[in-house]
């Protein structure tokens, strides 16, 4: 969800229409292989994004497969799409970056949208150029709202604790 929000709040910035982009839908619906839509000033159709979280740990990648399902679903999304560009947490990746490419370019032959690919790399890149999301990011969405913690000690409860916020850290070994 909150890599969902960044990318619904870059996007709207990108496409000039931060009041308009939408969520599309809720958790358990059918969302038509679009997580995020909206008309970037300028067009008269509407654009979707499908986010794509991968795990930083087993980097692992989009597949072709999960491409084709989700621009199966994207072709049943109303009114049809302009464009559909997948927005991805995985890391740049040559075999992907050909297959959509090739895709895309299927689409457009048949008449049907543009597809696109921003992996995690692209998406840092649309961040430093746009500093309003980017501010808003690393104040906001790095740091998430927490539970009370119970502290027990040698099995018996001891102290609770009411953080209003963590930082999420990554700890590396070498």
């Amino acid at each position: 969800q909150d890599f969902e929000t960044l990318c619904k709040k870059l996007w709207g910035e990108i496409w000039n229409c931060s009041d308009t982009i939408q969520q599309h839908g809720r958790n358990g619906q059918n969302q038509h292989g679009v997580d995020i839509y909206g008309i970037p000033q300028g067009q008269n159709a509407y654009f979707g994004i499908q986010c794509k979280g991968k795990d930083d740990y087993t980097h692992r990648q989009l597949t072709e497969k999960e491409i084709d399902a989700e621009i199966a679903k994207a072709k049943t999304f109303e009114p049809a799409l302009k464009r559909l560009i997948f927005a991805t947490t995985a890391n740049r990746d040559t075999q992907i970056e050909t297959y959509i490419r090739k895709r895309n370019i299927e689409s457009i032959a048949v008449g049907d949208f543009e597809i696109y690919l921003s992996s995690w790399e692209d998406i840092i890149d649309l961040l430093i150029e746009r500093r309003d999301t980017y501010n808003w990011y690393v104040n906001n969405c790095q740091y998430k709202d927490s539970t009370n913690v119970d502290v027990t000690i040698e099995g018996k409860a001891v102290y609770t604790i009411h953080p209003q916020y963590y930082r999420t850290t990554k700890k590396y070994k070498y």
